[in-house]
């Protein structure tokens, strides 16, 4: 099962599916289930409705800031299987990063850095990929 959570369904969600498709067969309109709503408001109901149901793959698109954060929170407290997140703004996540690999890396890549070593630590295999500017031109 694959959640995506946003406040409202962005124009690339079809295509990002149809392109997992193109990985995982398995990956249809019956199995990407979208939610429209905020992150808080849907782990909050998904937790009163059934504790149970753990989400296995979870993706996050243009998720600003620290909200990248809190869905990479979410996915390693529900245990899924695979989380894959595409930044968009990264104002004030690179906090926690030693100032050397800020000012070496910039606050973009220093934030990334800093959620691949919580995604690794918490058993992930951690990769970096670009996604097509046809997807989307904020590319990072």
């Amino acid at each position: 099962r694959v959640l995506l959570v946003d406040q409202s369904e962005p124009q690339s969600h079809s295509i990002l599916r149809d392109l997992i498709s193109e990985v995982c067969p398995w990956v249809n309109q019956d199995t990407v289930q979208f939610f429209e709503a905020d992150l808080d408001d849907y782990v909050t109901k998904s937790l009163s409705d059934d504790a149970t149901d753990e989400a296995s793959i979870i993706i996050s698109t243009h998720a600003c800031g620290s909200l990248t954060d809190d869905v990479i929170r979410y996915a390693v407290e529900s245990r899924a299987a695979s989380v894959s997140v595409m930044p968009c703004c990264y104002t004030g996540t690179a906090k926690g990063t030693p100032f050397g690999v800020q000012r070496m890396f910039g606050v973009s890549a220093s934030a990334d850095i800093k959620r691949s070593f919580l995604l690794h630590d918490a058993g992930y295999h951690v990769d970096f990929a670009a996604i097509p500017k046809a997807i989307t031109p904020m590319n990072r």
